[in-house]
């Protein structure tokens, strides 16, 4: 991370915002930068700090009672009383309400890692979408310049009595609305610029920047099993794992309430009418669960033990459908990428080049060279939005599998 980033991750945790110079930033930068100060992540965060105290509190024992009667008040009649008493948790039930909390905390974990996957994966897809839209203002940037040559070329036509005004009122028309696109590709590109911004940033922040990476390269992933294989290890579907033993551990604590806990007390008493004899006191007592014995809080623990069973179960058949979807999705647009790079780029390229010369020579009217020119521009248009589509299905996977899957031993680029 350049010098220059690490004094923006600064200035937001002193300001509240981000402000750029036009600086580069890489994937992997902006990715640093959403997982230290997205506000997400941060909320999770708290979340674990407020179930780490939970674990505390549950170690905690029941405090001592003290306790003070006094019976009737004249003072040669007075009989005062004073006594301690101490609840006997039985059962394991300091052990077993323990072990929720720590279930609870590495719930809380598990949406950390949660929410840090779904970070970076939206990371991924707002920083490719910046790349698409530089490409597509770089490319309304070249169409301009050249329907600016063209109208100068057919101004000079015009003035040498070789083609009618008509086709220069064409030019001009053909350069007014590629000014017009650029202006929209322009605004596009600041909006994508401010959506990835805000990933990390708090407030309106100026996302003056330049998203360096390479758009085109779509590396090959792993098949689908393979992507499958990984899914167990999912955020989510960990969370769901642990939600099952968290059910698990709140079953034990309403089973272990079944049986009562135990009162002891010890004291005194002192009883002015016998002369101020103070006698020793020990006291028991035991709740007798005739009427309530728990029995309605066991049974719907159970119930809400064999409903996290489910929920994980179908949660994973969820999973596994988002998974093939958006790993069709990806190999549906490569495919297309491909169809681009091979044939329908270089087609109208050359439909375009041999319709500008032919125009050049008195061959083609302008109307025909726009014509080459209108479905060059749909073709390198569509060839980007192609790309980011395909980027964002790899986002999706990365969403679902909660991490970058393994592609360090796939080399195949697109041709």
């Amino acid at each position: 991370m350049t010098k220059f980033l690490l004094l923006a991750v600064l200035s937001t945790a002193l300001s509240g915002q981000l402000a750029y110079a036009a600086e580069n930033i890489t994937l992997d930068e902006a990715t640093a930068l959403a997982l230290r100060a997205n506000p997400d992540i941060a909320v999770v965060l708290r979340g674990r700090e407020i179930e780490s105290a939970q674990v505390l509190q549950a170690a905690t024992r029941p405090n001592p009672t003290l306790s003070g009667q006094v019976e009737d008040l004249r003072s040669q009649n007075r009989i005062a009383t004073i006594a301690i008493s101490q609840q006997l948790e039985t059962a394991g039930k300091r052990d077993k309400r323990m072990a929720a909390a720590d279930a609870n905390l590495a719930i809380a974990d598990a949406e950390i890692g949660i929410a840090q996957a779904e970070t970076s994966a939206k990371v991924y897809a707002a920083f490719y979408q910046v790349l698409a839209a530089q490409q597509a203002q770089t490319l309304a940037q070249e169409l301009l310049q050249i329907a600016t040559q063209s109208k100068e070329t057919t101004a000079k036509r015009v003035l040498a009595g070789k083609v009618s005004p008509v086709e220069e009122t064409k030019a001009k028309v053909a350069e007014a609305g590629l000014k017009v696109d650029l202006a929209n590709a322009n605004q596009q590109l600041a909006t994508a610029k401010q959506r990835l911004a805000s990933l990390w940033a708090k407030g309106n922040s100026q996302a003056d920047y330049i998203a360096v990476g390479e758009l085109e390269k779509l590396s090959s992933i792993p098949t689908l099993s393979d992507l499958m294989a990984q899914l167990p290890d999912s955020p989510r579907l960990k969370k769901a794992s642990l939600a099952i033993t968290q059910k698990q551990t709140l079953s034990a604590i309403e089973q272990s309430k079944k049986t009562p806990d135990v009162t002891v007390s010890l004291g005194a008493r002192r009883n002015e009418e016998l002369g101020g004899i103070t006698q020793a006191l020990i006291g028991l007592s035991i709740p007798i669960p005739v009427f309530d014995n728990n029995q309605g809080n066991l049974q719907g623990a159970r119930a809400r033990e064999l409903q996290s069973i489910d929920e994980k179960a179908a949660l994973q058949n969820q999973l596994q459908t988002e998974l093939a979807g958006a790993y069709a999705r990806r190999q549906l647009q490569v495919e297309a990428g491909s169809m681009y790079q091979q044939d329908i780029l270089q087609g109208a390229q050359s439909a375009y080049e041999a319709a500008r010369k032919g125009f050049e020579f008195g061959k083609f009217s302008f109307l025909e060279v726009l014509d080459a020119q209108r479905t060059l521009f749909q073709a390198k248009t569509q060839f980007i939005q192609t790309l980011a589509l395909a980027r964002q299905a790899e986002a999706d996977i990365q969403s679902i599998l909660g991490a970058p899957y393994k592609i360090e031993s796939v080399k195949k680029q697109l041709p």
